[in-house]
């Protein structure tokens, strides 16, 4: 199992189980310093004297180990939803910086150290999941001592009959570790092999076709056996969790999203691709399947290091050299060939032949966010099952920010749900019909979070909530939920004013100046100009606005030669195009319109289009 994160192969990641420096916190030095905080926790390497390193870089790691050291401070204080969310910025703030990590040997020590601290913090403190994850087989290889086990002559022979008539994907070597490897499932472990043996059916035929795409050879699917008996939600003690036992880092690496919503090391076939990807790379790094399989229990960097010492590239051998690799790598390896050798003929040892049959289900997109209840209710099903069909979700909701996201529902029901899709609540949680409309705010929680939490906009909640700033939020307060995205009272927006409009509009409670200035396509500063308004924030209910003529004048949104051009949000456009439609800067765009984020511009809208010259 991927116990310790591993490294890439393609790029070069080589001395990760290395002795690291002490724990570092940073001070504000120029341009950054990293200084020892604690000596009695492993920590991040002292980066700093390093003048090679360009100051932006230091300020990514800084501000990435800040975050790490916030999520530790939450974990260990039982905190486990904000600690995760903090090791995710922690995470991201490497991954989407300017530099390829692959590329800055620098960076690649920082964020493998990273990895690492935030991998022995969810193992010591992690509080479970939504949901009891199992035990991981591995753990129990782990404490397996292979040494007394006798090997029964019997079984030798029948074993070296097997590899005289039967054609293996991988060299399959029996010698003494094997043997006693396959006595150990046969006996004591015997429960253990039939139980993940009879579960592989679900999944054969999946990964399996997997592994012929990615060209891996098919025999190395029991690879999953050893790993977790073929547990979506196999969590070992070292926080791998998965059919493939995937630690955070590792998982991150080949394309696994692992957050607080979704953690795809349980979904069977995205996490079974990026093992394929990973034991390509591994190949590709040692060009033998038994140092592939060390390494993937051990990491390449350990089983590299130790080739390049030892100067011997054979398992067995490496193996034999005294306290060099660890036993649960010594046993992985002949449990896996064991494992090879009873799934392809089971008869044979008395092993049950009945598979679970295939797991079929229909996948259906979900654009938006909802609550597994009521997808549930609109399929007749219960809640369960559908949780068993999606053990990569960890809530009871489908994610909000994830475009092209999937749904599994039972096999022949995808149809029935795409139809009545359109009419299922889009919101988070108004989504569930236990919802009161209120939220009690909780320790962490931000207005910006929650908006796209409840996809309302942030002056939405605050009109809502009589709150004068994001900043007057407090925990434990009751905040009211517009309903169906839109601050209560508020009638909806037109993309046009009606036709009898006088240019005047009267402000209902829960509006704001940019809320307005949305519906009528007009500046907020314009409003502001002729109502002779200078807190934008301050807008008592029930006073008669005046609104520009411009937007009365019902101008086309394209009137080239108009003093006041407006344009309609079509699907797919964004301030960026629409900015260079008209020869114009983002920032103009914003400041005429009032939109503070170009992540909040909305379809149906009309925007004011500045002069090019403003």
């Amino acid at each position: 199992m991927t116990r310790l994160l591993p490294f890439h192969a393609l790029v070069g990641l080589c001395l990760l189980f290395a002795p690291s420096s002490l724990l570092c916190q940073s001070q504000t030095v120029t341009p950054v310093t990293m200084v020892a905080a604690n000596a009695d926790r492993d920590g991040f390497r002292d980066l700093s004297a390093n003048p090679d390193i360009p100051p932006r870089m230091l300020d990514v790691m800084r501000r990435s180990q800040e975050k790490y050291l916030e999520g530790s401070g939450l974990i260990k204080a039982g905190d486990s939803t904000r600690a995760r969310a903090a090791f995710d910025q922690a995470v991201d703030l490497v991954l989407q910086s300017e530099w390829e990590i692959s590329a800055s040997p620098d960076l690649n020590n920082f964020f493998l150290d990273l990895i690492r601290n935030i991998q022995r913090d969810e193992s010591r403190y992690l509080l479970p999941a939504e949901g009891a994850p199992e035990g991981a087989v591995v753990d129990e290889i782990e404490d397996l001592d292979l040494i007394p086990i006798q090997v029964d002559p019997e079984l030798k022979d029948a074993v070296e009959a097997d590899l005289l008539n039967t054609k293996y994907d991988i060299p399959v070597l029996v010698n003494e570790s094997v043997l006693k490897s396959m006595n150990y499932w046969l006996n004591r472990g015997r429960q253990y092999f039939v139980d993940g043996l009879t579960r592989s059916g679900r999944y054969k035929e999946m990964i399996e076709r997997i592994f012929r795409e990615e060209s891996i050879p098919l025999d190395l699917m029991y690879l999953a056996q050893v790993e977790s008996l073929f547990k979506p939600n196999a969590v070992s003690r070292a926080a791998a969790r998965g059919i493939w036992q995937f630690v955070r880092g590792t998982a991150i690496r080949y394309g696994l999203r692992v957050d607080r919503v979704v953690d795809e090391r349980s979904d069977p076939e995205k996490s079974t691709r990026a093992a394929a990807h990973y034991l390509n790379d591994l190949y590709a790094m040692f060009g033998d399947w038994n140092l592939v399989l060390a390494a993937y229990n051990w990491g390449e960097g350990k089983v590299q290091s130790l080739v390049n010492k030892s100067g011997v590239t054979d398992f067995w051998q490496l193996a034999e050299l005294k306290r060099r690799m660890p036993a649960q790598t010594k046993n992985h390896v002949p449990m896996i060939m064991a494992s090879i050798i009873l799934a392809r003929n089971p008869e044979k040892y008395g092993l049950p032949l009945e598979l679970e049959p295939p797991l079929q289900c229909d996948k259906v997109p979900i654009p938006k966010r909802i609550n597994l209840k009521t997808v549930a209710q609109a399929l007749d099903i219960s809640v369960d099952m559908l949780k068993s069909l999606n053990p990569a979700l960890r809530t009871s909701y489908t994610p909000s920010n994830y475009p092209g996201f999937e749904l599994n529902v039972p096999f022949g029901m995808g149809a029935d749900l795409a139809d009545k899709l359109a009419h299922l609540p889009q919101s988070g949680a108004p989504a569930d019909p236990d919802f009161s409309g209120q939220y009690r705010v909780q320790p962490g929680d931000t207005l910006g979070a929650l908006a796209r939490r409840f996809r309302v906009s942030v002056e939405d909640l605050q009109a809502a909530n009589g709150l004068s700033s994001p900043k007057s939020l407090r925990a434990g307060i009751f905040l009211q939920v517009p309903a169906n995205g839109t601050a209560a009272g508020r009638a909806a927006a037109p993309s046009v004013p009606p036709a009898d409009f006088n240019g005047q509009h009267v402000v209902r409670a829960g509006e704001t100046l940019s809320s307005i200035a949305r519906r009528y396509g007009v500046a907020v500063t314009d409003l502001q100009g002729i109502n002779g308004i200078r807190n934008s924030e301050s807008l008592p209910t029930g006073i008669t606005l005046r609104v520009p003529a411009a937007a009365t004048s019902r101008a086309g949104p394209d009137a080239e030669g108009s003093a006041s051009r407006r344009h309609l949000v079509q699907k797919g456009e964004t301030l960026s195009s629409i900015a260079a439609r008209y020869g114009v800067t983002v920032a103009a765009l914003q400041k005429v319109n009032g939109i503070r984020s170009p992540q909040s511009l909305q379809v149906g809208v009309w925007l004011q289009i500045p002069s090019p010259k403003g």
